[in-house]
């Protein structure tokens, strides 16, 4: 690979959104294609609003390490494909209805009255997820169609920080082309 220091990145500011899934049960929410305006990406997308500076949004990965197989004659004959699964966890800062569905696994009707009702049993809450990373003049966007997400650790109250929800959401098959999402090209934002 040549040195390309344009491919660079350097996530300075960010921006979430959430959209209908692709689980199969609808229609899911368009990724944005081509150049666009990351503060409004579109239709069906909705802003999950301020995300933690100091814990940033981190991707993970699960699963088997390759295992090496072997014959006889060569020991290091192949290696398998372990089955992986990705994660990705943020830490929401608005202490909002929207923030509570996620991190306390409730639908959209637990909120009565302006009263919001944690449930007894969570449930997580199938999302697409666009994450879109900027970085001065270019956006590196990042499109998963169907995320699975529920809070994930315990809220700290720290008088001397922001008030994080911490929210992990786990990347499932949601394209019709078998991938679990997309990253475009580093592009230039929109108007």
């Amino acid at each position: 690979m040549a040195l390309d220091n344009t491919k660079v990145v350097v996530p300075g500011t960010g921006y979430v959104y959430l959209g209908v899934a692709d689980n199969g049960s609808g229609t899911p929410t368009a990724k944005p294609t081509g150049s666009f305006d990351p503060l409004a990406p579109g239709t069906g997308w909705a802003s999950i609003g301020h995300t933690s500076l100091e814990n940033g949004i981190e991707f993970g990965r699960d699963g088997d390490d390759p295992e090496t197989l072997g014959s006889w004659q060569n020991p290091k004959l192949r290696t398998t494909n372990p089955d992986v699964t990705y994660t990705l966890g943020l830490n929401a800062l608005q202490a909002s209805k929207e923030t509570y569905e996620l991190y306390f696994g409730a639908g959209t009707g637990a909120t009565v009255g302006g009263v919001f009702k944690i449930p007894a049993k969570p449930t997580a809450q199938s999302k697409a997820l666009l994450i879109v990373i900027v970085d001065g003049e270019q956006m590196l966007p990042l499109y998963f169609p169907n995320v699975s997400i529920l809070g994930s650790d315990a809220i700290a109250m720290d008088p001397s920080a922001l008030l994080e929800f911490p929210i992990k959401g786990t990347i499932l098959a949601g394209n019709t082309d078998g991938s679990l999402g997309d990253i475009d090209a580093f592009v230039a934002p929109g108007p």
